[in-house]
C-alpha cells in the first residue's frame, strides 16, 4: 500500500460534505504532521476527549471558526487529523457573535471535562461543555464574563490558571488593539475567581499581575509550572519579534514575576506576532513552547532540559506545512527536473515565484520547498506561474499572471529561464490575470485563456504558431467567469479533450465540461462535481495524477499561501449532466476581507421568493440593507461601499422566507 493509500485511511473518518462522493481532502500531503493553518494562528493543547494524548485547537485570523485537531497518534507521538464535528454546533447558525481567534480551555464548573472560551471580535464567549470529557456537548453562557466583557476591547486573548492557590481558575486577559480605540493594548489584566470551583464569579483583580508591563500593542498570556515549583509561570506572546518569559517567584498564593530572558532567547526572531502555548507534547514530563505566527505558522520548541531547568531548542520535525510564508499561493504541477515525477511552482503576494521539488515518486510525492532554480523570476507582486511549452522544445517554460494584467514569459534553455517580451506583448486584460493553456482547437499548439480581476475582463488568446497569440473570445462563448478567475485545463472526464476548471476570489470551483470536440469545444457546467470543494479564498487549481492510480487529483493554492489536496474519487468518466439549480441556501464568506472600503457579498437561493440582505454593526444596529425585494433561485452577488461607517465588525445577514444566515465582516481602513 502506498503512503498516499495509507493517508486516505486517516484522512477518510474527517471528510464530510456533498463534495465526498467525488473528491477527498487529504491534509498531510502537504502537512505531514496532520495540522493545517491560517493567518494569525493560536494554538491550545488539551485531551479535549480523554484518551491520554493533546489535542490541538488553533485559532486564527484568516477564517471564521477555531480549527480542532484530533490527536489519532498517542502521547508519545502525536498525528494530528482535522475533526470539523467536535466545534460544529457553535458555528451552526452562522458566524454572527462568534469568535475565532483566541481558544482556551479550562474546567471551569469541576466537573472533570474542559469548558471552552473563545476571545475575539465578541469579546470573550464561554460555551460550558455540558457533555463528558470523552464527547463534549457545547451550550453557550451569556452571564459569566458579562463582567469582564466591557473592560477587554475587541482583540482580547484569556487564558487560565489558579493563580492564588484557591482551587478554582483565575482569568488573565491581554489585550490587543480594539477596532474601537477603547482599552489600552499590550497591558494584562487579571480577574480573581471570587467564586467556587463550579461556579466562577471573576473580579478585576490585578494584583495578580503585578510587575507585568505594557508589552507592546498586543499581550498574548500563557500559564504553566516551567520550573516545577507548584505555581504556575508566565510566558507572554506579543506583537515583536521577541517574546517574553516571567517566572512565578512569589507563592502558590502571592503571585510575584521575575523576567528571565535566557530561556526564550533561543527563539528565532523572524515572525512579528508570536501567540504561545505551553504543553507536553513529547512526554517527558516537561512542558514544551509552541506559538503561533501571524503567517499561520506554528514553531515548536522542544524542551530539552528539565522539569525544573527548562531549556528550549526548536523541533522542526513537528508541524511541517508545504505552503507560501508570503501568502497568496497558486499551483502548477510540471516535471521541471525531469525525474519522473511533478514538481510544483507557485506565485506568492510579493511576486518572486516559489518551487517544491518532489524528492518522492511519481505515485508517492514528497515535496520539498527549494530555494533554486526560480530565484531570480519575478513577474511583480501577486505571481501566477503556470508550466507550459510555449517554444514546443519539449522542455518545460514559464508563463506568469501578475497583479498588473499583463502575462510574462520566461523560456527555459537547459534550465536557464530568460525573460521573453514579445510573445505576450499584447496581453493586457487590466489586473491581477492569472493564465491557463491548452490546445482547444487540435493544431498542436497551447492556447491561453487569461483570468481577470474584473469577471468581464477574461480574455481567450489563440496561438497562431508563430510566437504570435491573437484574442479570440469565440472559444470561450456561454462561459461565465467570476472575479479574480483563475482557469486551469484538464482532461477530468476522459473523453479526449481539455474540460475547464475555474477557481474564483471566494475560494470556489466551477467546472465546465467540454462536450464538444478537441478541435472545436463546446461547453456545459456541472456544478456537481466540485460541489462542496472550496478554500477560504482565491482559489487557483491544477490536475494531475500523484497517487499512481490513473485519475487526475487536484491541488489547490489559496490566499493564505496554503495547498490543499483532494484525492480524485470520481473513478470513471463524469456523468452526472449540468445540474442547473441551486443544491441549497448559502452566503458566501465576502471577499475581500478584510476589505476598504468595498466587498462583495455572494449568496445562493434555492428558490424564487422575497430576499433580505442586510448589514449590522457590533450591536446589533442596522446599518445598510443591501437587498430588500423578489429574487430569482440561482447565485446572486452584491457590492456594499462602507465608506462612511468606521473600522469594526459588520455582520452580513441573509434572509429568504423561512431561512436565514449570518458572515462576519472586517472593515479595516
Amino acid at each position: 500500500m502506498n503512503r498516499l493509500s495509507l493517508l486516505l485511511l486517516f484522512a477518510a473518518t474527517f471528510t464530510s460534505g456533498a463534495s465526498a462522493q467525488y473528491w477527498l481532502k487529504i491534509d498531510s500531503v502537504f502537512s505531514p504532521f496532520g495540522v493545517t493553518v491560517q493567518s494569525f494562528s493560536s494554538p491550545e493543547f488539551c485531551d479535549i476527549d480523554a484518551d491520554g494524548d493533546l489535542d490541538l485547537f488553533v485559532g486564527t485570523l484568516g477564517d471564521d471558526r477555531v480549527a480542532f485537531f484530533r490527536n489519532k497518534g498517542t502521547a508519545l507521538s502525536p498525528l494530528f487529523r482535522r475533526d470539523t464535528n467536535l466545534l460544529a454546533s457553535i458555528y451552526a447558525n452562522g458566524y454572527q457573535y462568534t469568535n475565532a481567534d483566541y481558544p482556551a480551555l479550562a474546567d471551569l464548573d469541576n466537573d472533570n471535562d474542559y469548558d471552552l472560551v473563545i476571545g475575539g471580535f465578541s469579546k470573550l464567549l464561554l460555551y460550558w461543555n455540558t457533555g463528558d470529557s470523552v464527547t463534549p456537548v457545547w451550550t453557550k453562557d451569556t452571564v459569566v464574563m458579562a463582567s469582564v466583557n466591557p473592560s477587554i476591547g475587541t482583540d482580547a486573548k484569556p487564558a487560565f490558571a489558579d493563580l492564588d492557590g484557591d482551587g478554582d481558575a483565575d482569568l488573565v486577559v491581554g489585550l490587543g488593539e480594539s477596532f474601537y480605540g477603547d482599552v489600552t493594548p499590550g497591558i494584562t489584566l487579571a480577574y480573581r475567581n471570587n467564586g467556587t470551583p463550579s461556579a466562577p464569579s471573576f473580579v478585576l483583580d490585578n494584583t495578580l499581575v503585578t510587575g507585568i508591563p505594557d508589552v507592546g500593542l498586543n499581550a498574548y498570556p500563557c500559564f504553566k509550572d516551567m520550573d516545577n515549583d507548584g505555581d504556575p509561570d508566565m510566558m507572554m506572546g506579543r506583537d515583536l519579534q521577541t517574546m517574553l518569559y516571567y517566572r512565578n517567584t512569589g507563592t502558590p498564593q502571592v503571585p510575584a514575576w521575575s523576567p528571565v530572558s535566557s530561556l526564550v532567547s533561543p527563539l528565532e526572531t523572524a515572525r512579528y506576532w508570536k501567540q504561545p502555548a505551553m504543553a507536553d507534547l513529547d512526554g517527558d514530563g516537561d512542558n514544551d513552547l509552541f506559538y503561533g505566527t501571524d503567517d499561520g505558522s506554528i514553531f515548536y520548541y522542544q524542551n530539552t532540559g528539565t522539569p525544573s531547568a527548562p531549556q528550549l531548542a526548536r523541533n522542526t520535525n513537528y508541524f511541517q506545512m508545504i505552503r507560501i510564508t508570503g501568502g497568496a499561493s497558486t499551483a502548477s504541477l510540471g516535471d521541471i527536473d525531469k525525474d519522473g515525477d511533478l514538481d510544483i511552482i507557485s506565485g506568492e503576494q510579493l511576486g518572486a515565484f516559489q518551487f517544491f521539488r518532489n524528492d518522492g515518486t511519481a505515485s508517492q510525492p514528497n515535496f520539498v520547498k527549494s530555494s533554486s532554480t526560480f530565484t531570480s523570476l519575478d513577474p511583480g507582486s501577486y505571481s501566477v506561474p503556470k508550466f507550459v511549452d510555449i517554444d514546443k522544445d519539449g522542455d518545460l517554460d514559464i508563463a506568469s499572471g501578475a497583479l498588473d494584467g499583463k502575462v510574462y514569459l520566461y523560456l527555459n534553455n537547459n534550465n536557464a529561464f530568460s525573460a521573453n517580451t514579445t510573445v505576450f506583448a499584447n496581453v493586457d486584460v487590466g489586473w491581477t490575470s492569472a493564465p491557463g493553456f491548452a490546445d482547444l482547437n487540435n493544431d498542436g499548439f497551447p492556447d491561453m485563456l487569461v483570468g481577470a480581476e474584473d469577471d468581464d475582463s477574461t480574455s481567450f488568446f489563440k496561438n497562431n504558431g508563430n510566437a504570435t497569440f491573437s484574442k479570440d473570445n469565440s472559444f470561450i462563448a456561454g462561459l461565465s467567469f467570476s472575479r479574480n478567475s483563475n482557469p486551469c485545463f484538464t482532461d477530468l472526464d476522459g473523453d479526449g479533450d481539455f474540460d475547464l476548471v475555474i477557481g474564483d476570489a471566494w475560494g470556489e470551483i466551477t467546472f465546465y465540461e467540454n462536450v464538444g470536440t478537441p478541435a472545436s469545444p463546446s461547453w456545459q457546467e456541472n456544478p456537481a462535481v466540485f460541489n462542496g470543494v472550496e478554500v477560504p479564498q482565491s482559489s487557483a487549481p491544477d490536475f494531475a495524477d500523484l497517487d499512481g492510480d490513473g485519475q487526475k487529483d487536484m491541488v489547490i493554492g489559496e490566499y493564505s499561501g496554503n495547498f490543499s489536496f483532494f484525492k480524485n474519487m470520481l473513478m470513471t468518466s463524469v456523468q452526472d449532466g449540468p445540474v442547473r439549480s441551486p443544491s441549497g441556501f448559502a452566503l458566501e464568506q465576502n471577499f475581500p476581507n478584510p476589505f476598504n472600503p468595498s466587498t462583495t457579498v455572494r449568496f445562493v437561493l434555492p428558490a424564487a421568493g422575497f430576499v433580505s440582505v442586510t448589514v449590522y454593526d457590533i450591536l446589533g444596529k442596522e446599518v445598510a440593507v443591501l437587498v430588500n425585494t423578489m429574487m430569482r433561485a440561482g447565485n446572486h452577488s452584491v457590492r456594499w461601499d462602507a465608506s462612511g461607517l468606521p473600522s469594526g465588525v459588520y455582520f452580513c445577514r441573509l434572509a429568504a422566507g423561512a431561512l436565514s444566515t449570518t458572515r462576519k465582516m472586517v472593515l479595516m481602513k
